[in-house]
């Protein structure tokens, strides 16, 4: 009778098809009830706020969303913070974000918060969090010498003109193949599924390319049918060449 009932307390998981799990370390959803491994939940977790979205319920077509407060138990310092963030952005309507363009900070406010419309005489703004200055207009650190049209005109692309950290940063960019939006300059890593990119900011553009058309440049490789298909091959080339060595030596 005993190991009936341990036996009860043992659960599956439908997400990595554990079978022998103990129900105290099952996540149960509470808007739906349907139950995972707290290290599958853990992991859907991290990846969905890394890819700008607040966590669902795992289960195929579930559309419950996963509560903060369900699971402070699953997330690091870092991964809170992060799920704070995602909330608010959510509750701000796109054309009102506002975020800090310092790459290090990127702090996200709203115009209602910062107290007037982008049409005000100076535009000049403090961020609430790193309390550095900025253009409200131009979205770029204060530029007090000069006017937002004298601004943009002796500096038509602000990303060319990094200071040490920035540069620092799209070196790092650049070694591991991140993506940076052509709007809000925000970079953008991608983890999986398509090629097309909705960043937080709104705008939509090509991971592989940079452009924001669906219908975009027709020497991307997105856009040749075959490419997909080159790429299979050579990752079951070097797979079968793998499996082959492996029978000569076992």
């Amino acid at each position: 009778m005993d190991a009936e009932a341990k036996d009860s307390k043992k659960e599956s998981c439908v997400i990595c098809t554990e079978d022998n799990i103990d129900s105290e370390l099952m996540f149960s959803v509470d808007k739906c009830g349907h139950r995972f491994c707290l290290n599958c939940v853990e992991r859907n977790i991290a990846v969905n706020l890394l890819d700008g979205t607040i966590p669902n319920c795992l289960e195929h077509r579930c559309k419950s969303q996963l509560s903060i407060d369900r699971c402070g138990m699953l997330l690091t310092r870092k991964l809170s913070l992060m799920w704070r963030q995602r909330i608010k952005e959510n509750s701000t309507p796109l054309d009102e974000r506002i975020y800090c363009p310092d790459q290090s900070c990127s702090y996200l406010m709203s115009k209602k918060e910062l107290g007037s419309s982008v049409d005000d005489e100076s535009g000049l703004r403090r961020c609430f969090k790193c309390f550095r200055s900025f253009c409200l207009r131009c979205k770029v650190p204060w530029h007090s010498s000069l006017s937002c049209k004298a601004y943009k005109k002796l500096h038509p692309n602000p990303q060319d003109d990094d200071d040490e950290d920035d540069a620092k940063l799209r070196s790092l960019a650049k070694r591991k193949g991140w993506r940076q939006c052509g709007k809000c300059h925000y970079m953008v890593e991608r983890i999986e599924g398509c090629f097309f990119m909705r960043c937080r900011c709104g705008n939509t553009f090509c991971y592989m390319c940079g452009e924001g058309s669906v219908q975009h440049n027709p020497r991307c490789r997105t856009q040749d049918p075959h490419w997909i298909a080159r790429w299979l091959f050579r990752g079951s080339f070097v797979i079968g060449v793998v499996l082959s060595l492996l029978r000569l030596i076992l």
